[in-house]
């Protein structure tokens, strides 16, 4: 069983990992990456992976966006999906969660944690629209969101660092 300290030591984790992502996009937008990725590789046991790839696919500019659109969103699915996941397994072994689903946040998280595990769509069912409106911010999650995606503009870079943050302030001021 997981003890405070070490869901507080994964918090840390996931958000090191976070910034370093935000730290690749920022690399990767500058148009300086390229020519370090075609010159570098990854070796592990017997395999090598080169960086040629990725090289190419920023230099095109359709596959550009596409593809650091699709990398902020593992980014952001990484740090709350395993975010809540820890937590919330910490609040069931801990007897705590209760304390847990009374947070203003928690069901927003809940059903953010399941947009971004379903290729970063709303699918709102009988459970969540018996709930529905739910409110986080300025932020509104209805019906209407059945089947959006990222372009409804309802979570982005802002929201996960914010909704990390408030998950990190839960865990150290408020569990045992």
């Amino acid at each position: 069983m997981m003890t405070k300290e070490e869901l507080i030591n994964q918090l840390n984790h996931t958000k090191n990992n976070y910034i370093i992502g935000l730290a690749a996009l920022s690399v990767f937008n500058s148009g300086q990456a390229g020519p370090l990725l075609e010159r570098h590789a990854a070796a592990f046991g017997d395999y090598t992976v080169t960086f040629d790839q990725v090289a190419e696919l920023l230099k095109k500019s359709p596959d550009h966006g596409v593809v650091l659109g699709e990398f902020n969103k593992m980014l952001m699915r990484t740090t709350i999906i395993e975010s809540f996941e820890h937590i919330k397994e910490y609040c069931q072994n801990t007897n705590q969660y209760p304390l847990l689903k009374k947070q203003r946040w928690y069901e927003f998280a809940r059903i953010i944690r399941n947009f971004l595990s379903h290729n970063c769509r709303f699918i709102i069912n009988k459970y969540d629209r018996a709930r529905l409106p739910i409110k986080w911010g300025d932020i509104e999650i209805t019906e209407q969101l059945h089947g959006r995606g990222l372009d409804a503009g309802v979570f982005g870079n802002i929201e996960t660092w914010e909704l990390f943050q408030q998950f990190t302030a839960f865990v150290k001021k408020e569990l045992k």
